[in-house]
């Protein structure tokens, strides 16, 4: 049985037109949350392109997921893990076609550790998020203060779980000092430390909100590249050298995986489902969707959790 706030399947991930993820069971007087992500067997994509105010970090538990983040690719194992930064751009993908991946996300914001604006936000906390270097940060068990970060993770998770009385304080004091254990592995100060924000990546966040926006529409490369006010060179730049992937192969994935969560979560037709999703005919769709998911359409709706 799934924990209510707690265990979550990649399709429960919610996206707001702005490509930036809403979560959900976050309480804003309380901005801390750990999931449990599950993925189903043959799940190829754990979390689609997108980004959140919130800061992450997340524990491996079984399978070996690929995050993408800053043009890189870096593959997980077992009982590793990887800091996201606030705002950075990253997917998920499950490299096996037979395993599934098991994770925990540990998702917080900045003022959970310290009120925005105060001198412990300014010395410990803003370097970090301001730091264009500190995109992502992978943890490993070879190295003494990673593997310290990492089991401090689990000790928060075991606090979390039991939820005895004052489990909220208890948190956020193991946070604070796994925060500091993160800042003596980066050897970050707050001096000099000046937010830089790279070009391609605004206008490709400009041009990947307006397909979330209108990938029910027929779209044009031209149209994609209006929206951020660039070429159709430069558009076809930014995607290659920040996602490695083409802006129609990122449409269709994208249109893929609404039809995914329209499957799973209404009695829609799979016609009805195809032309909400973009997609010119439902044999087109169906054929698109069984070279990339393995199965039809039907198969996909009707196989279980397991």
């Amino acid at each position: 049985m799934r924990e209510e706030g707690r265990n979550m399947f990649p399709e429960d991930l919610i996206l707001t037109s702005g490509n930036r993820e809403e979560i959900f069971e976050m309480r804003p007087d309380y901005p801390f949350c750990i999931r449990d992500v599950i993925s189903r067997y043959g799940e190829k994509q754990l979390a689609p392109w997108h980004w959140h105010e919130e800061l992450e970090f997340v524990y491996i538990r079984k399978g070996e997921p690929e995050y993408h983040v800053a043009g890189a690719s870096i593959k997980l194992r077992e009982k590793e893990g990887i800091f996201i930064n606030s705002n950075v751009m990253h997917q998920v993908i499950n490299t096996s076609q037979t395993d599934r991946c098991e994770y925990l996300v540990f998702m917080f914001r900045r003022n959970f550790l310290a009120e925005e604006g105060s001198l412990l936000d300014k010395k410990y906390v803003l370097p970090v998020i301001k730091s264009n270097n500190l995109q992502a940060v992978v943890l490993k068990n070879e190295n003494i203060l990673q593997k310290n970060i990492l089991e401090q993770l689990r000790k928060t998770e075991l606090i979390e779980k039991e939820r005895q009385y004052g489990y909220e304080m208890q948190i956020r004091n193991a946070f604070a000092d796994m925060w500091i254990s993160f800042l003596h592995m980066l050897n970050v100060r707050p001096e000099g430390v000046k937010q830089q924000i790279p070009e391609k990546e605004e206008r490709l966040k400009k041009m990947l909100t307006y397909i979330h926006q209108e990938y029910e529409n027929e779209l044009s490369l031209e149209d994609i590249a209006k929206a951020a006010g660039v070429s159709k060179r430069e558009c076809l730049r930014c995607f290659q050298e920040e996602i490695h992937i083409t802006p129609f192969n990122y449409l269709k994935d994208y249109r893929l995986q609404r039809a995914c969560i329209a499957l799973k979560n209404t009695e829609d037709t799979v016609t009805s489902i195809a032309q909400n999703c973009g997609f010119n005919s439902s044999s087109y769709f169906g054929k698109v969707f069984r070279k990339s998911m393995g199965m039809t359409p039907y198969e996909f709706r009707n196989k279980g959790e397991s």
